[in-house]
């Protein structure tokens, strides 16, 4: 189980290496940069944003893995995993029930 809130770097034009709390239940999926720093991209927007906007980002300092350490998960890339993720955005959707 990964622990919801984790302590990042954000590194972006609004801030100066500023220690912010990300809650990872919100996270659609993390970027890696070829720089070492990452790109976290939530699942929910703002609520002034239309459903086809731009999803809501961060930058911050820590890689991937530093933030998989962090929040002790334990990565996995084979398709069961995919799969069930995918299941379990559309449940969360409530699309299950749409095919």
């Amino acid at each position: 189980m990964t622990d919801s809130f984790i302590e990042l770097t954000r590194l972006d034009a609004h801030s100066d290496d500023t220690p912010v709390l990300v809650n990872l239940d919100n996270v659609a999926w993390i970027e890696a940069a070829t720089d070492g720093t990452s790109r976290i991209v939530f699942a929910v927007g703002l609520p002034y944003e239309r459903a086809n906007g731009v999803p809501l980002t961060l930058v911050v300092r820590e890689n991937a893995r530093e933030i998989a350490l962090m929040a002790r998960v334990v990565r996995k890339t084979d398709r069961d995993a995919i799969a069930q993720a995918w299941v379990d955005q559309r449940g969360r959707r409530g699309m299950a029930d749409e095919e």
